[in-house]
């Protein structure tokens, strides 16, 4: 008896969100996305330091179908972006994690610090500061809780990986500014597997680190370029229940996919089409859909990638792909192996 499995295939499913510069049913330049256990989305939106734009930087929380359940977090002017940012407030967000009872943690870049809220999206606490020392951050980039509740933090400017209680206190680090194995040179996602494994996009040495649940390096792949298995800065890394590696390749406006020893498999660059808020907003402007109509080209490219940053994977076998340049989330399938036996 023979049997050959064909390759992991994906179809594309659907798109999510439209460009919302304030509040609603929309994104502005979202940049992170995790999911609750009842599997619903919840997407951080970096969104722009114009005034105009309030409150344009806050967390989005939606299910599968394109149903808004809530928003929450809100923009802090520039002048008050410091130490004194009101509770519950962004500049630079950068991920989101959530801890077993549901608790949201979004990590900020610029005020150095990260903001608990619970299920219903109040504020209930903050911590972080800024410097080097075992404890302290800079610039935390992403966050990801293991099967212990501990807090995994991306501490991108200190090149490092930090583990904290919910509660912000210091438990161990690892890693610093290089390029060898265990090294990061501004490091973005992160990633923790079922076994406990953490994988880490590594942004500017352009590949994936893995390393167990303390910090022993353990494997890496990837490289400068545009070929198969390379990225030009990958940002955000996801795996699946089958140990399927996901991987977001930012300026090569691609999402790219890989066995569970890092081996290439195959990639996506896009197949987007109208989202169910893109239309309702649609049908409110018929000016606006003639003149996309007339718009020559317009269809196909946007169909593509454009600064695919962040991927969330759900156990049904869907992947999520965040996209900050088009504002929106693109949806996929992964297809099941097909098995064809015959006897020799």
């Amino acid at each position: 008896m023979v049997t050959e499995i064909a390759p992991i295939t994906f179809g594309y499913s659907h798109t999510i969100g439209r460009q919302e510069n304030r509040s609603g049913n929309g994104f502005f330049y979202p940049v992170a996305i995790t999911r609750d256990q009842e599997n619903r989305l919840y997407v951080v939106s970096r969104g722009s330091e114009t005034p105009a734009f309030f409150p344009c930087k806050r967390v989005t929380v939606f299910t599968v179908d394109e149903e808004l359940v809530r928003e929450f977090g809100t923009k802090v002017p520039p002048e008050e972006a410091d130490d004194s940012a009101p509770d519950g407030s962004f500049m630079w967000p950068t991920s989101i994690a959530l801890d077993k009872e549901g608790i949201a943690y979004v990590s900020d870049e610029w005020l150095n610090r990260i903001s608990v809220f619970d299920k219903d999206g109040n504020c209930t606490g903050k911590w972080g500061s800024l410097g080097d020392h075992e404890g302290e951050i800079d610039r935390p980039a992403g966050l990801a809780f293991d099967a212990e509740d501990r807090l995994y933090l991306v501490d991108s400017a200190n090149h490092r990986i930090q583990i904290f209680t919910k509660d912000g206190e210091f438990i161990s680090t690892w890693g610093h500014n290089g390029n060898g194995d265990g090294e990061f040179n501004y490091p973005w996602g992160i990633e923790i597997d079922r076994n406990g494994d953490v994988y880490v996009a590594d942004w500017r040495n352009d590949r994936i680190q893995k390393f167990d649940r303390d910090g022993r390096f353990l494997m890496k792949f990837g490289s400068p370029g545009k070929g198969d298995g390379e990225f030009n800065r990958p940002s955000g890394v996801a795996v699946d229940k089958d140990g399927i590696i996901y991987v977001t390749d930012f300026k090569n406006d691609r999402l790219q996919v890989f066995d569970a020893e890092g081996k290439y498999i195959t990639q996506m660059t896009g197949d987007a089409t109208l989202s169910k808020w893109g239309r309702e907003r649609l049908e409110l402007d018929p000016g606006m859909m003639r003149g996309r109509e007339r718009a020559q080209g317009l269809m196909e490219r946007e169909k593509l990638f454009n600064g695919p940053i962040a991927v969330e994977v759900d156990d049904e076998g869907r992947v999520f792909v965040v996209e900050t340049a088009r504002q929106r989330l693109q949806v996929y399938r992964k297809q099941t192996a097909i098995f064809h036996g015959g006897l020799l």
